[in-house]
């Protein structure tokens, strides 16, 4: 079983013994998200608004289609593409990404940056 599943229809991602609100949406050239399982790479996630320890740091990720409502960056590169996750910005069209909707994405940064070393399998469903 992955270890996140993120439902199109639904509009949740699942894991970790949680669910979030999600979306995924296109803007200008880029393709929908594929529903698939995909194989997220071990050292995938990344922050952009402060550094964190065995976590790699890139400031485009302090854009703000990258940021919480509380200002914290990140994203979690899926290991196709640029697709990824990451708190939804509220900036229109996540470009095919998973945009997490939440007031706070601390506690799925945490339970991510657990699993940042092994790598982990995310799968994405139609509904």
């Amino acid at each position: 079983m992955a270890d996140l599943i993120f439902n199109k229809k639904a509009g949740t991602l699942t894991g970790f013994g949680k669910t979030w609100k999600a979306r995924s949406g296109i803007q200008g050239k880029y393709e929908p998200l594929t529903s698939k399982t995909y194989q997220v790479p071990k050292g995938a996630l990344m922050t952009g608004t402060e550094k964190v320890e065995d976590v790699g740091f890139n400031k485009i990720y302090a854009k703000s289609a990258f940021r919480d409502p509380k200002g914290f960056g990140w994203f979690l590169w899926l290991g196709a593409g640029n697709l990824g996750i990451h708190p939804d910005g509220n900036v229109p069209g996540t470009e095919g990404c998973i945009g997490v909707v939440a007031p706070s994405t601390r506690d799925l940064f945490d339970r991510l940056k657990s699993k940042n070393e092994t790598g982990l399998t995310v799968e994405v469903v139609d509904g």
